[in-house]
């Protein structure tokens, strides 16, 4: 039996229950983000480089939480939007969000 998760309720939550993505997503993807970062992997390897360690190993374990939550991929590409406030839109270059949130993981994974 699987149980359905609340979007509502995870999109209401996003930035206490996963800080580090809230600021990841909110603060590198904002709406001039293309400008600064040109491209979604270099607004990733940006936030790598200038987060404290930590923070970008607490998005990497956020960003498995949230990939291993049960949100459908409309769910998800809404948490990245609405909750997250990102600018980004993963299907605009052909990408599901999940892979995205994937590749993003990987990025974060690498040294910097």
């Amino acid at each position: 039996m699987t149980t359905a998760v609340n979007v509502d309720a995870v999109v209401a939550e996003a930035d206490r229950e996963y800080p580090a993505l809230y600021q990841l997503f909110g603060g590198y993807f904002h709406e001039d983000w293309r400008d600064e970062s040109g491209t979604a992997e270099n607004a990733i390897r940006s936030y790598a480089a200038d987060a404290p360690v930590e923070a970008v190993s607490a998005a990497r374990d956020e960003l498995d939480r949230l990939l291993g939550s049960g949100l459908d991929e409309a769910q998800l590409s809404r948490v990245l939007e609405s909750g997250f406030g990102c600018m980004y839109a993963p299907s605009s270059d052909g990408i599901t969000t999940a892979d995205w949130l994937t590749s993003a993981r990987a990025l974060l994974q690498q040294p910097h």
